[in-house]
């Protein structure tokens, strides 16, 4: 695997046309469900109204809708359990979901409007070196499969997530940990 390189997305001179994979853990700082303000999510936030103002290629494939969509159950779901013993499933029998599943759908319709589909490649892949990573605990699977893609089409990725260290991608994030030492910037 080649080396990460990884970038301060504030610092990202966002050009037309850039081909962008925004990951799921930054959807989730955009248009999830928590309420809280913090750093990444306003860094994000800007880095966006940056994309569009830009009008960047900002692509999306099947891979980070399903993690967005369930991410953001799952964390509506720890705060609706009512008792440690409640299950995934009592959440969707119950009255209250519905009323998230709309807001689920509503957060997916909006990602939709930002973001082009793009075929992740799936038939292409060389399936037996990343289930000899995976199997060997390297690798996260749709961590491995986003790689790819991104290698594929030529894309920058955004991301808050650190294991796509080693991965030999670009990367933008807010992430301190990600970004290179010398602080600079992509063209």
């Amino acid at each position: 695997m080649g080396k990460a390189r990884a970038f301060p997305i504030k610092h990202c001179d966002f050009r037309r046309h850039r081909r962008l994979l925004i990951d799921t853990n930054v959807w989730i700082y955009l248009n999830g469900p928590q309420v809280w303000d913090n750093p990444e999510k306003r860094e994000y936030s800007e880095a966006l109204k940056k994309i569009r103002q830009a009008k960047c290629d900002v692509f999306i494939d099947v891979v980070v809708l399903s993690e967005f969509m369930n991410r953001y159950l799952r964390i509506k779901f720890e705060a609706w359990k009512p008792d440690k013993s409640a299950e995934f499933k009592d959440f969707r029998s119950s009255t209250d979901y519905p009323a998230v599943a709309k807001d689920v759908a509503d957060a997916v319709r909006g990602i939709l409007r930002t973001c082009q589909l793009v075929d992740s490649g799936f038939e292409s892949i060389d399936m037996e070196a990343l289930l000899a990573d995976f199997e060997e605990g390297r690798r996260d699977f749709n961590d491995q499969i986003l790689a790819e893609l991104c290698k594929t089409k030529d894309l920058t990725l955004i991301t808050h997530d650190s294991d796509f260290k080693g991965y030999g991608i670009t990367a933008l994030t807010a992430n301190q940990k990600m970004i290179k030492a010398d602080d600079e910037s992509p063209s």
